[in-house]
Parts: C-alpha cells; sequence; structure tokens
C-alpha cells in the first residue's frame, strides 16, 4: 500500500494566498503576512510535488501566485495609508483657517437707523 500524499503545504499555501488576496483592506498587514506565509508554504508544497510525495502542484503554484498577489495588495495598501497619514499631517488647511472670512474674520455691519 503507497503512503498517502502529503498536500499539507499546498493546501495551506492555496488558502493563505486566498486569505491574503482577500484581506488586503485591513490595513495591509494581514495581506502582507499571510501572502509570506503562501509563498513559503507554495514553494515547499511545490518541491514535495516535484519530489512525488505530494500530489497537489497545482494548488500549491495557486497559492504561491496569490501570496505574491496578496504581497503587493498589502504593500500597495500600506504606502497609500502612510501616503494619507504624511499628507493629511503636512496639510496647510486647518479647521480655524482664515481664509475663508479673511484676516479680520467675519465682519458684521451696523443696521441703519433711517
Amino acid at each position: 500500500m503507497p503512503p498517502a500524499p502529503q498536500n499539507g503545504m499546498g493546501i495551506a499555501a492555496m488558502v493563505l494566498g486566498i486569505v491574503s488576496c482577500t484581506l488586503f483592506c485591513l490595513y495591509g498587514i494581514v495581506s502582507l503576512v499571510t501572502g509570506i506565509l503562501a509563498v513559503v508554504f507554495g514553494i515547499k508544497g511545490r518541491k514535495r510535488a516535484e519530489a512525488g510525495v505530494a500530489t497537489n502542484h497545482g494548488q500549491a503554484q495557486a497559492g504561491l501566485i496569490m501570496g505574491i498577489i496578496g504581497i503587493i495588495l498589502g504593500i500597495t495598501v500600506i504606502v497609500l495609508i502612510a501616503v494619507g497619514i504624511t499628507a493629511a499631517i503636512n496639510s496647510d488647511t486647518s479647521s480655524d483657517d482664515d481664509s475663508y472670512y479673511g484676516a479680520h474674520g467675519p465682519v458684521a455691519t451696523a443696521p441703519s437707523h433711517r
């Protein structure tokens, strides 16, 4: 009786790759971490499949590719958040900006008595 195939790495890579691609909107950190794990498990799963120990080369390959995409999405979200925060900190406008009323504030006029 031949031993059962060891498909755990390929399955884990595919699941983590899917999680990485779908949860990039959580500030990019979840996508980055799960993407890295998907790439690592995908490489190990592909090596097992090439050695004949596993039978799911396609799942490992898909996990590897989705992990790379998840890493790219995660880094993109992190960079966009950093740019947004930097722009918000360095913006010249504030809630007490004088440009709406001028330098002296709103001008009130006295009612005319005729």
